[in-house]
């Protein structure tokens, strides 16, 4: 190839790197978790998520410094239990809310009481690798 040729191969990846560096990155906004009932093992934390991007992204997982694992669900039907889920979408151009009825984190094994005003840290992670760090409020 010739010094041309190679020079607009680098300046074409160049221009595809940038572009793909100026998508916009997803954020944990805010959360909340619900406080749990006395001697209770677990509680459910609801987490505002963003994703400013083009592309659809998935919580595959999820940690807490309040409980031994975490599992992911999805919104509950018809008033009824919410079902553990491998992964929730998050809309791109999108988001997901923290509401009770959303898709959320249950917080199983809980190593420490938590009472109303008490922070809890979430990371969460997405297909991509990326960990979205929060503190959640319990209320």
């Amino acid at each position: 190839m010739s010094r041309i040729g190679v020079s607009l191969l680098a300046v074409g990846m160049a221009m595809v790197a940038g572009i793909a560096s100026a998508q916009p990155t997803a954020s944990a906004v805010s959360a909340w978790v619900a406080a749990p009932q006395a001697g209770a093992t677990w509680a459910s934390a609801y987490v505002e998520l963003k994703n400013p991007g083009m592309y659809d992204l998935f919580v595959v997982s999820a940690t807490s410094d309040a409980s031994a694992s975490v599992e992911l669900r999805a919104a509950a039907k018809g008033g009824g239990e919410s079902a553990v889920v491998p992964e929730f979408t998050v809309p791109a151009y999108g988001g997901v809310d923290a509401v009770a009825t959303g898709p959320h984190l249950r917080l199983v094994g809980l190593t420490r009481p938590l009472a109303v005003g008490d922070t809890v840290a979430l990371d969460v992670k997405t297909d991509g690798g990326v960990s979205l760090r929060v503190s959640a409020t319990v209320r």
